[in-house]
């Protein structure tokens, strides 16, 4: 499979020691030129009380020939899964910031999960607060012509990084899609994610191909993500994979967690390794 080099969204994700000049000045010296970032301190202070200006980040960015394609906003201790009261409305404040800040640097695509649910609440409750939720949201995405993606929540099975019972299979996905029926929201898939739950890219291109908007290509287990080779998941068949099923769109590099804060280019490296010979630059 050939790769184009821009279809790669690197992420600032694991650099969070890191100040914007030192991890912006890495990411272009190893070849990226799209990003998928992640607004976090202390690159970048988003939260339910709005954005601090980005114009040094934007500054450093453009200096680098890097792009934001893609928004992926840590959960935090926000969730779309919170019932009515502070918590349902500072979420919907965060994500609304998140959305304008998409809007503001020209990405278009908001990365939302489910993470965060309250495992105590049955989980129709959850089902039908984040469709609450999301219903709103969209009205403020379509507004900025940005999409958001909803990518799945690891579910009960890895209990050391569980983070939702509830939007964790392909068929979650597609119910709630078409609960909330709009043009702007679709999905995010993750690979680990999708292992973790039992799923399959068959079965999940067969549900939701249509309105898959990025594929997050990781490796992992059931302690977390991992950087290609550091985990037991067979990412070289999966990209194979998704050649074969005619996927064209972006692969983000984003791993959640803090694994690699030590070590941040490693997961860059790594994938690139792997695809060495397939992808073109």
């Amino acid at each position: 499979m050939a790769v184009d080099r821009a279809r790669l969204l690197a992420s600032n994700g694991q650099y969070g020691r890191l100040p914007n000049a030192v991890w912006t000045e890495r990411l272009a010296a190893l070849g990226f030129v799209r990003l998928d970032l992640v607004p976090q301190t202390p690159h970048l202070w988003c939260g339910h009380t709005g954005c601090l200006p980005w114009d040094d980040l934007k500054a450093l960015l453009d200096r680098h020939g890097l792009i934001p394609a893609a928004l992926t906003p840590p959960p935090y201790r926000y969730a779309i899964t919170a019932p009515p009261g502070a918590q349902r409305s500072a979420t919907l404040n965060y994500y609304g910031s998140c959305i304008a800040l998409a809007a503001a640097m020209g990405c278009g695509r908001v990365v939302i999960s489910p993470a965060g649910a309250c495992w105590d609440l049955p989980r129709r409750e959850l089902e039908r607060n984040a469709a609450e939720m999301l219903a709103l949201l969209v009205r403020e995405a379509e507004r900025a012509e940005v999409t958001l993606l909803l990518v799945p929540a690891v579910g009960g099975d890895a209990p050391l990084i569980a983070e939702a019972p509830v939007l964790n299979r392909a068929e979650e996905l597609a119910r709630m899609l078409r609960e909330v029926d709009s043009p702007a929201l679709g999905v995010c898939l993750d690979t680990n994610i999708m292992a973790i739950n039992g799923g399959s890219l068959a079965r999940w291109f067969d549900l939701l191909g249509e309105r898959t908007g990025l594929v997050r290509l990781c490796d992992g287990c059931y302690h977390g993500w991992r950087a290609w080779g550091d985990g037991c998941l067979p990412v070289d068949r999966w990209l194979r994979q998704l050649e074969q099923i005619g996927y064209g769109g972006d692969f983000s590099l984003h791993l959640p967690g803090e694994r690699y804060v030590e070590s941040p280019d490693d997961p860059h490296r790594a994938a690139l390794a792997g695809l060495a010979g397939e992808v073109r630059v």
